[in-house]
């Protein structure tokens, strides 16, 4: 169930990755949407990825602290930026 986790949370990060690689867009004062992993890990639709839900998408504790910069238990889209996979 864990790797089958593991690769469900690869093919969603996926994009995220290449948005990562992209120039920023022209007009960088217009919010840009959610990227699509956030959005579908966010099962709650609460702009944020708690601990759990995390763990759902198999991703590892320490790669979800170590992200958690204000050690709130869960992840803003900024600090989501920051999961290392």
């Amino acid at each position: 169930m864990k790797t089958i986790n593991a690769v469900i949370a690869a093919l969603l990060l996926a994009p995220l990755m290449a948005m990562a690689q992209s120039p920023a867009p022209a007009d960088a004062g217009k919010a840009s949407p959610a990227p699509r992993s956030f959005v579908v890990i966010d099962k709650n639709k609460d702009g944020h990825i708690s601990r759990e839900e995390a763990q759902q998408a198999g991703i590892s504790t320490v790669n979800f602290d170590a992200a958690d910069k204000d050690k709130d238990g869960r992840l803003n889209l900024s600090e989501w930026t920051l999961i290392k996979f």
